[in-house]
């Protein structure tokens, strides 16, 4: 598939499914309350159903009013509507569950140290890091990304890697496999809409600008009639492509999980799953909970219900009010109401722990179904699991990162490895050459539970299958060789000091306690006791 011909629908088919669901999965990770009622709202049929601004029962109000988010409310009302961030804590523990301790790339054969020197610069830089953390996150909201080897030499000396959402990404698949992707940035005004494309595809890089509408590609005019990829019209050559001088595709598409709800539509077979995938009930009955909980809060303010002669006029058509700091009243002498003049406190129940319940268990269910683990909701409530549990619940976190992990490698090696060839052509004397796909090691653990790490070392030691070394070195992994070696060294001197201060039982016969002279039973009589 080559850039788009003027005047075609956008999204192109058959992406415009797919964008539609990225467009879901951003509004409930970009957390607008107003986008997200707005969004559900605008799925209904064309059809409205209303009859002097009355709805209709069933139909399409029953169809809307299925999603917490797509009811309408009633002229006159205003309705609680809590919007509570767990898409973003989703995608942002995703990304941490791979990515908070940044995977190691080294090369597997030797190398000079210019070209380690920009391994170290290109992949295992904290610039690097935050795009492996970004890469991450949008995988997850969007069930992949494209992972991209970019340069500039008027702004940076070297090559770097950038991370971009598979919801501004066209994929081009062959048996599987990508050779050619197409990100795209939008720039609008009013109802012009502008798009930069720019197509990876092996040893090419090609550059057009469209202006159309919001469903049209529109027709393709020249880079420099938008500010933002005018300098980009003196780096193209005759056919608006740059050459990169390599044989390798500058780009690679991280897939997130595999997809099963377009696993039979071509193409889209290699989209990827997002982690919202089924979550998108739970994160609206979650909402719906919460809002339930505050407008418990509202209600159950207390109110005063004060008699008619509490009131102070405001005057003719203007209504009344009540001083609530006013110390005297004159009431009316009521025969037969001798409690008319009195103040009533109205105040409904707050179902605080009722709320709760429901919105933990939510919780869990959307940490569980996304594959993170529950035990930080656990946790925070004081539920308690016995270890069996604890374990399954690892188990079942530890596996869902092990099968992203997968994806991830091969996208990183895959991708430094064309960075650091490019590097070598666009900054001679600094390293370069054709490498094979650096080795991407990643720890064990993404985030690894202190208390449980020492049970574990206490269960190995006490079966004697582990060393001290090696219990040290699993408690600090961090450490190199020689502070493990100190620190066995002062476990095992310690250990030594505690034994030489108690007794061999081998020899150790106990003494007469009869012949002890601070033995209080042995001062002034016999042995028997007597006198």
């Amino acid at each position: 598939m080559a850039l788009p011909d003027p005047n075609t629908s956008w999204p192109p088919k058959p992406w415009d499914e797919a964008y539609k669901v990225y467009a879901e999965s951003e509004t409930w990770r970009v957390g607008d309350a107003d986008a997200i009622h707005e969004f559900y709202r605008g799925e209904r049929p064309a059809a409205t159903h209303r009859r002097d601004g009355e709805l209709y029962e069933g139909g399409v109000v029953g169809w809307v009013s299925s999603k917490f988010w797509g009811r309408p409310v009633p002229p006159g009302q205003n309705r609680t509507r809590l919007h509570v961030p767990a898409p973003a804590d989703v995608a942002s523990l995703a990304s941490a569950s791979v990515f908070s301790n940044p995977p190691e790339l080294r090369f597997t054969d030797k190398q000079s140290k210019n070209t380690i020197d920009r391994l170290e610069l290109i992949g295992n830089s904290d610039q690097a890091h935050s795009t492996f953390n970004t890469m991450g996150e949008l995988k997850s909201v969007f069930g992949a990304s494209v992972l991209v080897s970019e340069w500039d030499t008027e702004i940076a000396d070297h090559v770097w890697l950038s991370a971009y959402g598979a919801d501004v990404a066209l994929p081009e698949f062959r048996k599987g496999k990508l050779v050619a992707v197409t990100l795209w940035t939008e720039y609008r005004d009013g109802n012009e809409y502008y798009r930069h494309l720019e197509r990876h595809a092996v040893g090419a890089i090609e550059h057009a600008l469209y202006l159309g509408t919001a469903d049209k590609i529109g027709q393709r005019i020249p880079l420099q009639d938008r500010d933002e990829t005018a300098y980009l019209a003196t780096l193209v050559n005759e056919n608006s492509v740059i050459l990169t001088g390599i044989d390798r595709l500058t780009a690679s598409y991280n897939m997130n999980l595999p997809t099963w709800a377009w696993r039979k539509k071509g193409a889209l077979a290699n989209a990827g799953r997002s982690d919202f995938a089924q979550l998108y009930p739970l994160f609206d009955a979650l909402d719906e909970a919460y809002s339930s909980w505050m407008r418990d809060l509202k209600l159950g303010a207390a109110k005063a219900v004060v008699p008619q002669a509490f009131l102070e006029t405001l005057g003719r058509g203007r209504g009344a009010s009540f001083d609530i700091d006013r110390e005297l009243f004159v009431g009316l002498n009521t025969p037969g109401n001798p409690d008319g003049d009195k103040i009533e406190q109205v105040q409904f129940e707050i179902r605080t722990e009722e709320h709760e319940a429901t919105t933990t268990e939510l919780w869990r269910m959307i940490y569980r179904t996304a594959g993170l683990g529950t035990r930080s909701v656990d946790k925070d409530t004081g539920r308690q699991l016995t270890a069996t549990g604890e374990l399954l619940q690892d188990d079942d976190k530890e596996a869902t990162r092990g099968k992203k992990i997968l994806y991830d490698k091969r996208a990183i090696a895959e991708q430094l490895a064309v960075a650091l060839e490019l590097d070598g052509k666009l900054f001679a004397g600094k390293g370069g050459g054709q490498f094979a796909p650096p080795e991407v090691r990643f720890p064990d653990s993404a985030q690894v539970d202190p208390e449980k790490q020492a049970r574990t070392i206490q269960y190995l030691s006490a079966a004697g299958a582990i060393s001290v070394w090696q219990s040290v070195k699993m408690f600090n992994p961090d450490w190199d060789d020689t502070a493990v070696g100190a620190e066995v060294n002062r476990i095992l001197a310690e250990k030594r000091a505690a034994a030489a201060m108690v007794p061999d039982p081998a020899t150790f016969d106990g003494g007469d306690p009869t012949q002890d002279p601070n033995n209080p039973d042995n001062q002034g009589g016999n042995p028997d006791g007597g006198q």
